[in-house]
């Protein structure tokens, strides 16, 4: 199984795509970062062609995001905005996604990130990077 991990800060989005049959034999295959100008008078459009971008070249079975609670109003067309349409998205192409709060994230001591970095020991993750990364891994025994 091959899953789409995403990450959304303002003017950023974090990608990652992690593969395999479960997560004990997972490989991430690639991590990136796509640009966007959050004042943009088409956001919305920049987000829709990002995200097909993203989707076709990669052909992910699943989809999982980071899903920002405490936003402020601001932050809204972005950090929430932008969900709407990569859920539109995945609609579309037939693809699953799945929202990972920050809660869920850090949940049990932060023992999710814990395992994360024991597994993916030899490598550093910035940290976006390593939130699309982990919602991608954790998808692969959902």
């Amino acid at each position: 199984m091959k899953c789409l991990g995403i990450a959304i800060m303002k003017n950023e989005i974090w990608y990652s795509i992690v593969e395999g049959a479960k997560m004990d034999t997972a490989l991430i295959c690639e991590t990136g970062k796509q640009n966007y100008r959050s004042e943009s008078r088409s956001l919305m459009m920049d987000f829709y062609n990002i995200f097909v971008e993203l989707i076709t070249k990669y052909k992910p079975d699943r989809v999982a995001y980071k899903l920002y609670l405490d936003t402020k109003m601001q932050q809204i067309p972005y950090m929430h905005y932008s969900l709407g349409v990569l859920n539109l998205v995945c609609f579309q192409y037939g693809i699953g996604a799945r929202a990972r709060s920050s809660n869920w994230i850090t949940a049990g001591k932060k023992a999710k990130i814990i395992r994360f970095e024991n597994y993916f020991s030899q490598r550093n993750f910035k940290n976006e990077e390593m939130v699309a990364t982990l919602v991608a891994w954790f998808e692969l025994e959902e």
